[in-house]
């Protein structure tokens, strides 16, 4: 964590007047409304508020604040100065942002956050972010649960949290080179072809339909709701509530899967409103047994939550590459047998695909026993807890539903421009979240676990420096690998370039890559607004900027199908650009929304190291194009081969590394802190 972020955690509000007496306790009522939890203090005199399923005047009293060394708990409230127009929300003592209700995190979804569930470093960052949470948890939580599964001291503390975090590194390493060898499976069997498409399109749905559904608020709600029901009453209450919540999910989503059968054309109708219906056969016929998957979805999303929450890590993180697997042996199955029966082609897949979703689900069901939680079928509607978890979850919903808009005007739009359109799009938004999952993950993810732990202190100084921080990083970090993707994009999408992935698909898709690499900036700036906004409390003014976002995307994608269907010269990127439309819009109205509701934040830093990072990563970039000219001039030109590609890619991004990165590393720059700290740690490596 850079230092002036460091310090600004520990920024004391000034003139914080001493309390003149003890604050009285206020007490909270448990999801049963029985005993009460371990009071915290009162606001201060003039601002006394009733939270919501919070006792009145009449409550009984609390028991004492505990033995504990947890400012969450011991922190009085603090009078801050006012910033800006808007005074934000009390600056009192808030809730832990992991109360019901707190700081649930929706996550981004849609065209460029990983439909695909198996993608690792969705994984990473889920597994992660529970963590995170349940490291906050039980260090607010008195009394059982502190004692029964918090760590003894900090440094054991830590040993741990490294220990789990270098376990979920190792799977998702794993994941990752089984997930490559999934996308090349995929290109061997399918290439980029109409078949493709219409495997893409039926593949997708299914898991936007379960975010759309309920996918977004059990992510969102589930794991906070679930460690305050088993620290406020027990496990055995988790338990309950768990298998109560999971019940409910998989009786839910096995109705949507039966619908999605019956009339599985016109959900089809929803990503192809643009094409003739008649040519959509085979992707109705894949997503009629892809539908089952959501019902999966659902069930592995519940139970690697469980998991996580009981610091169960391994299988939740490793059970994606069981479904690669799986898949793989599919495709491979397809090529085989395509030659000889098409028909029975098909069905390797449409039967391959689900059985991969429904194994990852079954490998982790095993774990639960081991972690000391027994789920049994029970429907209990009356149960308070799903009334937090649909509190929780309903922002999400909206985002999930804006999200599913966006997806769907682009693939029936794709399919005007080109009847692989859908496939372009995927094979090409494959690289296009690769660096963020690398290199952004680990940035907003940690950040986001301070901004968190500010807000609850009230420390508003701290959010804002963590704002402009966590921005400049990601400008710094996003910029030149965008610049990298527009010089790479054809050696980086030969690498496909296997069985039927033909070298016409190659042009096709690196144009679009080279388009939409533009949006990678703003792309993880909005991912991170995305946290941000979630750490501060303010998801429901997120979710008007996302729908604001979204329509103006989705009106330049169906704009630009009609443009060309008119006979104008408008081709396939057009969709890309709208991408970049949508990504600049929520960015540029979410920090007019933070500047207003936090006074002057310091932006020119932001513009600053936005400059700095066009500017070496230019460098970089000429520098790499540079040596894959010198090297087609040397060696021949690429000619297809996947060998050949390679080679160019690492000779080529390693000359544009160092001179964008290199600098920065070398004088220690703010905005390089996640490459210092990866390059001393491997430097230290190498000295043993």
């Amino acid at each position: 964590m850079p230092d002036k972020l460091q310090r600004a955690r520990h920024i004391k509000p000034r003139s914080a007047p001493a309390p003149t007496e003890a604050p009285a306790p206020r007490a909270r009522v448990r999801h049963d409304g029985g005993a009460k939890r371990a009071a915290r203090p009162a606001p201060r005199e003039g601002r006394a508020v009733v939270r919501d399923g919070e006792p009145g005047a009449g409550a009984a009293p609390a028991a004492p604040l505990p033995d504990t060394n947890n400012p969450r708990w011991l922190k009085e409230a603090r009078e801050l100065p006012a910033r800006g127009r808007h005074r934000g929300s009390d600056k009192t003592l808030v809730n832990p942002p992991t109360d019901p209700g707190a700081t649930g995190l929706i996550p981004v979804v849609g065209a460029h956050a990983g439909l695909d569930r198996t993608i690792p470093s969705a994984v990473m960052e889920q597994a992660i972010r529970q963590q995170e949470v349940l490291a906050v948890e039980e260090a607010a939580a008195p009394g059982a649960l502190a004692a029964e599964t918090a760590v003894p001291d900090a440094d054991a503390r830590a040993e741990s949290v490294g220990a789990s975090a270098a376990l979920i590194s190792i799977c998702v390493i794993a994941s990752r080179i089984t997930g490559f060898a999934r996308t090349w499976a995929m290109a061997f069997a399918l290439g980029s072809t109409f078949v493709s498409s219409s495997y893409q399109v039926a593949n997708n749905l299914p898991n936007m339909l379960y975010e759309l559904v309920m996918g977004g608020m059990l992510i969102t709600a589930f794991l906070p709701v679930y460690l305050s029901v088993k620290k406020q009453l027990g496990r055995e209450r988790g338990n309950e509530y768990a298998s109560n919540l999971l019940t409910i999910v998989v009786v839910l989503l096995a109705i949507v899967s039966v619908l999605c059968v019956v009339f599985a054309g016109q959900v089809i109708y929803t990503q192809s409103f643009y094409s003739n219906q008649d040519e959509m056969a085979l992707a109705t016929f894949f997503f009629q047994f892809f539908a089952v998957q959501v019902v999966f979805y659902g069930a592995s999303s519940i139970v690697s939550g469980l998991l996580n929450a009981n610091r169960e890590y391994f299988w939740s993180s490793f059970a994606p590459v069981f479904n690669n697997v799986i898949v793989i042996a599919s495709f491979i199955l397809y090529a085989v047998l395509a030659s000889h029966d098409q028909n029975l082609a098909y069905f390797a897949i449409a039967i391959g695909n689900p059985l991969g979703v429904f194994v990852q689900m079954a490998f982790q069901i095993p774990a639960l026993k081991k972690v000391g939680i027994r789920l049994r079928p029970r429907i209990d509607l009356r149960d308070p807890a799903l009334v937090d978890t649909l509190r929780l979850g309903a922002p999400a919903i909206f985002v999930t539903v804006c999200s599913f808009a966006t997806v769907s005007a682009q693939n029936a739009a794709s399919y005007v421009f080109a009847d692989n359109g859908p496939s372009v799009i995927a094979y090409a938004r494959l690289w296009f979240t690769f660096p963020y999952s690398f290199l952004a993950v680990p940035v907003t993810t940690t950040l986001f676990t301070e901004l968190s732990e500010m807000q609850a202190d009230g420390n508003v100084r701290g959010v804002v420096a963590g704002i402009i921080d966590g921005t400049r990083q990601i400008l710094f970090l996003m910029v030149p690998m965008a610049l990298y993707l527009m010089v790479f994009a054809t050696p980086l999408v030969t690498l496909y370039h296997i069985g039927a992935f033909t070298e016409d698909a190659i042009a096709q898709i690196a144009r679009y890559l080279a388009v939409m690499a533009v949006a990678l900036p703003f792309y993880g700036v909005n991912a991170y607004l995305n946290k941000i906004f979630s750490s501060i409390r303010r998801m429901g003014v997120f979710s008007v900027i996302n729908f604001i976002a979204v329509a103006a995307q989705v009106a330049v994608t169906m704009g630009a199908a009609a443009a060309y269907q008119a006979g104008f010269a408008v081709t396939l990127e057009a969709i890309a650009a709208s991408t970049i439309v949508s990504y600049v819009i929520g960015d540029v109205v979410a920090f007019i929304y933070l500047r207003w509701h936090y006074g002057p934040m310091g932006l020119g830093g932001v513009v600053r190291s936005l400059l700095l990072a066009v500017a070496l990563g230019g460098a970089g970039a000429a520098v790499g194009y540079g040596v894959l000219v010198g090297l087609s001039l040397g060696f021949g030109p690429l000619s297809g081969s996947v060998g050949q590609a390679f080679a160019y890619i690492v000779v080529g991004g390693v000359a544009a590394l160092a001179v964008t990165y290199g600098p920065a590393v070398h004088w220690n720059w703010p905005e390089a802190s996640f490459i210092a700290g990866a390059v001393r740690k491997v430097a230290r490596r190498l000295r043993r």
